[in-house]
């Protein structure tokens, strides 16, 4: 008596319904956006530290830091919730 092993195929996946598949491109896009809201701030810490521009304690002073610190914090969190695979 042979023993027939039985593989699963992940080939034939079902497609998701077309609102599933809305709503994932508007997180996805969501996710884009809060990545481009975060990266210019993430871009002005190193060329503000070898002088290429205006530092961000020049611009804001040390207490307006939060201000730059909110967005990119904003746009992170975005992005995590845009970017999130259940």
């Amino acid at each position: 008596m042979k023993t027939k092993l039985e593989v699963m195929n992940d080939e034939n996946k079902v497609s998701p319904p077309a609102a599933q598949t809305n709503r994932l491109s508007l997180l996805r896009l969501a996710g884009w956006l809060g990545v481009v809201i975060a990266t210019p701030f993430f871009l002005w810490v190193p060329l503000g530290l070898t002088a290429l521009v205006p530092s961000m304690v020049d611009v804001f002073g040390l207490v307006g830091l939060r201000i730059p610190a909110a967005i990119t914090i904003s746009g992170l969190l975005l992005a995590s919730v845009g970017f999130h695979q259940v």
